[in-house]
């Protein structure tokens, strides 16, 4: 189903660029650092193409994000000549910060409620680990850690 909705999608998106770059250009808006970064733009489609010709996926794996946010990173300078952009999401983000703050307070304390439970809960058995957790003797000496580690500990 994605890949008959792939094509109309992509040409949508492919002709409003288009689209665009007519426009600038019939009005005279195009300077010297709009034509690199089209030239970029043109690029990095073709990267996108050749990708999807070879076979690889265009969202899923390291090639296709690194050529996402190239093209992240080529809209950064079109979305800063707009300064009601730049004004609206400052005004917005104190909203948006207390949405985070509240959702994340209300997720823990959803998670929270649902550990408590009488039998064998998971804050007991954190507690239970962190009771059985080597103390230290008071001495220099390293407390022996027998879990896995990714690497080997520092030499003392």
């Amino acid at each position: 189903m994605f890949r008959r909705l792939g094509t109309p999608v992509w040409g949508g998106l492919a002709a409003f660029h288009v689209w665009l770059l007519a426009g600038r250009a019939w009005s005279g808006q195009v300077d010297y650092a709009d034509v690199g970064r089209w030239a970029l733009a043109f690029g990095l489609a073709g990267a996108l193409m050749a990708l999807r010709r070879h076979g690889g996926s265009v969202f899923g794996n390291r090639r296709a994000t690194a050529v996402w946010v190239l093209v992240a990173l080529l809209h950064g300078p079109g979305l800063a000549d707009d300064a009601g952009v730049a004004t609206r999401a400052l005004a917005e983000t104190p909203v948006v910060a207390a949405q985070i703050v509240c959702a994340a307070a209300g997720l823990g304390l959803a998670l929270g409620l649902a550990a408590r439970t009488d039998s064998g809960s998971t804050i007991d058995r954190i507690a239970a680990a962190a009771a059985a957790w080597p103390r230290p003797t008071g001495t220099l000496e390293r407390p022996v850690v027998t879990a896995f580690l990714p690497r080997p500990p520092p030499a003392a």
